[in-house]
């Protein structure tokens, strides 16, 4: 199917067929839940409509505010899209952009979409090892990066994992600074536009990496179908207009926040404020100058801005704060209930964001008390250990259907291990499903650990600390933590004739093998044994409990 124009402004109107494997394509068709929209078409017809409106406004503590319009903006990305096509990047290519918060990551990933190649934003805190996988994974027809972030050379960083794999990819672009061999990436207008060709609505348009219970991070394939779905019940849980800015203090490569502020802007015409870094003090600040309506983040996004509101109880408040990518207690939301903020929880992740949620109009019992309900179009079941459905109100693992289901994952093996011949993605948590379709978060199966909405899995981390010589068994799990929701800890026992090396060897181990310090363990105990089922597997519940 060729790529379409951009339609689903009211996507009611969107009925076209698609020849597509997806098991129930036809009714999420029918029903308005998919359209024949491309993503390659959203910032070009916003452009066209509101050339002057401010599409996206960058804040930080170091500068103004960066204003961004959607006529500005496509100036930049049809830049790209020329350099890009003029050195041979070609629809179905990856470009691979590990980039902070800032514009020309956006850029970037409508450039891909622009001349149909598949834009694979990166997380900034991944490194050498998480880095080398990815670019395995995908041999990148393109790269990005920062040439400085804080005491990091990332762009340098990304060289040396391209030559170790022997890769050349046909651009590189440093941002930010200069790095031998590396490119800026341009920003006047082109005197040959690329070719606008974006991907069919069925193609994959982006491609994220997320860690799940396997030890290296697992690649999530999306559709234009997939994304605006995901766009558009945004707008609608939150009756978004253009009136209604809102603010994304996340990294753009999590699912939730390259969504928001590439894709919604182009539905509603209310720009996106995208923070440089979390700073709540900056926060609250751009809230009240670009008089936010909904903020979407972690729940210590959302308790941090809280106790600034606490401090100063004057300053403009946002209305709305959809929260999720980690748990979040019932006495967040009231509080931010007695502070004037209508906040909800939601339950989703990279492979099917936003299946649950709330609103401004559900009561706060409702809204504090489970993780939202089943959203329009989406289903969700809990399952027991043969995958048999539960009644509701019994907790088992959670299994969905959803518009917004991810194509699959990169890797076929992940692909057959997560979803069943009937469409049904086995998502590792486990909760409730009541009879009106509220859902309640009880757990999980998969070993991973959430930090701030950072999700990782415990066995990399296992992994890496088990091959220190003065380790003899290791177990990482997720400890409770009052400001990020869990903090990583590593309970180890010692081989005969060894003794302790300290915290400092085995975090001086991690650094060389590089990992991301977001994972470091911050907690270490020496035990004699771990814990351990008749079958020798490791009771992490004992270690938590101990």
């Amino acid at each position: 199917m060729n790529a379409s124009p951009w339609l689903c402004v009211d996507p009611w109107l969107c009925v076209e067929k698609c020849n597509t494997p997806h098991p129930i394509a036809e009714d999420y068709l029918a029903r308005g839940f998919w359209c024949s929209a491309s993503v390659g078409w959203s910032l070009p017809t916003a452009a066209a409509r509101w050339p002057d409106r401010t599409a996206v406004t960058i804040a930080s503590a170091d500068h103004p505010p960066e204003r961004h319009t959607f006529a500005g903006l496509l100036d930049r990305v049809a830049a790209a899209a020329a350099d890009l096509s003029a050195r041979g990047v070609r629809p179905g290519d990856r470009v691979v952009a590990q980039l902070s918060n800032r514009v020309e990551l956006l850029v970037l990933v409508w450039a891909a979409w622009h001349i149909g190649a598949v834009a694979v934003p990166v997380v900034p805190m991944y490194r050498g090892r998480e880095m080398g996988y990815i670019l395995r994974a995908t041999r990148p027809a393109a790269v990005a990066a920062d040439a400085v972030r804080g005491s990091r050379r990332p762009a340098e960083e990304l060289a040396e994992a391209l030559a170790e794999l022997g890769q050349t990819p046909l651009a590189r672009y440093a941002v930010g600074g200069t790095v031998a061999g590396w490119s800026a990436l341009p920003a006047d207008p082109p005197a040959e536009p690329a070719p606008h060709r974006p991907a069919a609505p069925d193609d994959c348009c982006l491609l994220l990496f997320t860690s799940g219970t396997t030890s290296e991070p697992k690649g999530v394939r999306h559709s234009s179908r997939t994304l605006l779905a995901e766009a558009r019940d945004y707008r609608d849980a939150a009756l978004l207009g253009a009136a209604d800015p809102v603010l994304i203090p996340a990294p753009v490569a999590h699912i939730g926040a390259v969504v928001a502020t590439t894709l919604l802007p182009c539905l509603t015409a209310a720009h996106t404020v995208l923070l440089a870094a979390w700073d709540p003090e900056v926060a609250a600040r751009a809230c009240a100058e670009e008089r936010v309506a909904l903020a979407i983040g972690a729940p210590v996004f959302l308790t941090e801005l809280l106790d600034r509101y606490d401090r100063e109880p004057a300053v403009h408040r946002i209305r709305m704060f959809h929260t999720g990518a980690a748990p979040t207690r019932d006495s967040v939301v009231l509080r931010a209930e007695r502070l004037g903020v209508t906040a909800w929880r939601a339950w989703g992740m990279t492979e099917a964001p936003t299946l649950t949620r709330g609103g401004p109009d559900w009561p706060v019992e409702r809204r504090a008390g489970t993780d939202g309900r089943i959203a329009a179009g989406s289903e969700v079941e809990a399952v027991d250990e043969r995958r048999r459905p539960l009644p509701a109100g019994r907790i088992g693992e959670l299994r969905v259907r959803s518009p917004k289901l991810m194509l699959g994952y990169l890797d076929p093996v992940h692909q057959s291990e997560a979803v069943d011949a009937e469409g049904w993605f086995y998502t590792g948590d486990t909760g409730t499903v009541d009879e009106d379709g509220w859902v309640t978060i009880r757990g999980r199966v998969k070993d991973v650990i959430n930090r701030g909405g950072e999700k990782f899995s415990a066995a990399e981390i296992e992994s890496l600390i088990g091959s220190h010589p003065d380790i003899d068994s290791v177990a990482v799990v997720g400890l409770p933590d009052d400001r990020l929701g869990e903090r990583v800890g590593a309970f180890v026992t010692i081989p005969a004739g060894r003794t302790w090396p300290g915290e400092a060897a085995l975090l001086a181990h991690l650094e060389r093998h590089q990992l991301a310090r977001q994972k470091h363990p911050v907690v270490w105990r020496v035990l004699d044994a771990l814990p351990r089922t008749p079958t020798g597997k490791i009771r992490k519940r004992d270690l938590l409990e101990s």
